[in-house]
């Protein structure tokens, strides 16, 4: 077999393409470059350590720490030869990595479609999906358009739950976001997921942001209302931890026998360590704010 086509391709000559290579304009390296940026992060590595690990796997000196700086900066995108190996090293499927080439037009347009799809189920379901790759790929655009549905983030949460990019960049933007928006969003999703470490998470962002903690009332409120139910309802919603915090919030400002004996009982029951300890505060006459 020919040399040239079993040498695995260096830095500058990768096999990969530059920013505007790949015909048509199709690939946008800014995901793929955040995405790898975001999984060496949260495994604590440098730049350099990730090249290590690339030439360490595939067994070839090929990849430094300024070829790894480049991907990320989208300047180039890695070529199919090192997709594999950068899945193996960043422990993601490679699935992950080949879906960071969607194109964010094509986000903002199946996020506009799951707005204006909500109460419908199968229109959530078809384009909620793409509205969840844009979620594992770190494009936070289309996720802070728009406050969520209930609905939606549910549907959101069981396809994140068993995705760690996703995740991690829910948990990212949940915590630190650019809007208000998209760090309710973020948090709306990781509260209904079964990771109990996620949901206490985004408990803990309704404790110490007014505007996600005001967004959220808003929304567990209207919810109660449609449905004539009293805020005490969602103190057992075992479907959203960040639902149970509000009705404890509200309950709070209720103050009565009842409602402290709602509030007692949930205590009992709660799985989500921010939202025990934030009904044990509220109990000890505490604000459960920051």
């Amino acid at each position: 077999m020919d040399e040239a086509n079993t040498r695995p391709p260096g830095c500058t000559g990768d096999g990969g393409q530059a920013a505007s290579g790949h015909p048509g304009g199709q690939d946008d390296p800014g995901h793929l470059g955040a995405l790898i940026r975001d999984l060496r992060l949260a495994l604590g590595w440098s730049q350099g350590r990730l090249a290590a690990e690339l030439c360490t796997i595939a067994s070839h000196q090929a990849v430094t720490r300024e070829c790894v700086s480049r991907w990320e900066h989208g300047k180039r995108l890695p070529g199919p030869f090192w997709l594999p190996y950068l899945a193996e090293a960043l422990q993601v499927p490679l699935r992950e990595l080949e879906r960071a080439r969607m194109r964010r037009r094509d986000m903002l347009r199946a996020s506009a479609a799951v707005i204006a799809a909500a109460g419908m189920a199968p229109a959530i379901a078809a384009a909620g999906r793409d509205l969840f790759d844009t979620i594992t790929v770190g494009d936070a655009g289309p996720l802070g358009l728009v406050q969520t549905a209930h609905e939606t983030d549910l549907m959101l949460a069981g396809l994140s739950a068993g995705d760690r990019p996703a995740m991690l960049h829910l948990a990212r933007w949940a915590d630190d976001g650019e809007t208000a928006v998209l760090r309710v969003n973020a948090a709306g999703i990781l509260a209904k997921t079964p990771d109990l470490d996620a949901a206490s998470a985004a408990a803990g962002t309704l404790r110490r942001d007014p505007e996600v903690r005001t967004r959220y009332l808003s929304a567990v409120s209207a919810r109660l209302a449609r449905t004539a139910r009293p805020a005490s309802a969602e103190l057992f919603n075992t479907g959203d931890a960040g639902a149970r915090w509000c009705s404890a919030y509200l309950l709070a400002q209720d103050g009565t026998a009842q409602a402290r004996r709602a509030l007692g009982r949930a205590l009992r029951t709660e799985p989500v360590a921010e939202v025990v300890r934030s009904i044990g505060l509220i109990l000890n006459g505490d604000s459960p704010c920051m």
